[in-house]
């Protein structure tokens, strides 16, 4: 079976890779593909209803989440906690419509649709991430832009609203990089970076860094910075 490198720092033996899905083919199918991409160290695989209790306490270097019910409490707050770690997070999401909202909120690095799922793919999507990049399906790179264009233009986000630091952190958001890359740019904790990027998304009406990102893109924000 060909082997795809993996696109972490190849300086290091392997990397931890946890994996939750919400049926044991999933789990076992992106089990066999992860571990066939060269240089990952181990892969953990876990039903989603256990999820918050096994991921306490431990640190892993990728989270691969494919599960239909988004909306699970115990899911997000997975996957915060897993980017407050900077432990990147890859979303395996539908290919119907139907879900795009949900999608559109949960907090990830990047997404892929399921049935797309190779090892080619797979090793591609995280090596994006990686480079801080946000991979995504056309699908919902559109459903992005729809949401960006309905913001009115009473409801523009104008940078005065934004303090110097929160349209510092939103040019940085808006490059992809993690909370701990933040904090090291701006040379402040990790704690402050979570707090200001709060008040950026709060600011900007946005669920999520993607879509605070889209909609500093769309209306101009990032040139008036």
């Amino acid at each position: 079976m060909e082997r795809y490198d993996n696109p972490f720092d190849q300086h290091r033996p392997g990397y931890d890779v946890l994996v939750f899905a919400d049926n044991e083919l999933a789990r076992r199918g992106l089990s066999d593909m992860l571990t066939s991409l060269a240089t990952v160290k181990e892969v953990n695989s876990f039903e989603i209803p256990h999820s918050a209790s096994v991921y306490c306490g431990r640190s892993f270097d990728l989270l691969v989440i494919a599960s239909d019910d988004l909306a699970s409490k115990g899911l997000n707050q997975l996957a915060q906690a897993a980017l407050s770690e900077d432990t990147k997070v890859l979303l395996l999401m539908g290919r119907s419509s139907e879900n795009l909202d949900a999608v559109t909120r949960f907090p990830c690095n990047g997404y892929l649709i399921q049935d797309d799922v190779t090892e080619e793919t797979l090793a591609q999507a995280i090596n994006r991430i990686v480079l801080g990049e946000v991979p995504m399906p056309a699908v919902l790179a559109n459903r992005l832009l729809e949401r960006a264009r309905g913001v009115t233009t009473q409801e523009r986000p104008h940078c005065p609203k934004l303090t110097p630091r929160e349209r510092e952190t939103l040019v940085l958001l808006a490059e992809g990089l993690s909370n701990k890359q933040i904090a090291r740019r701006m040379l402040i904790s990790q704690h402050g970076v979570k707090r200001l990027v709060a008040n950026v998304l709060s600011k900007l009406n946005c669920s999520n860094r993607t879509l605070a990102a889209a909609v500093a893109i769309k209306h101009g924000l990032l040139e008036e910075i």
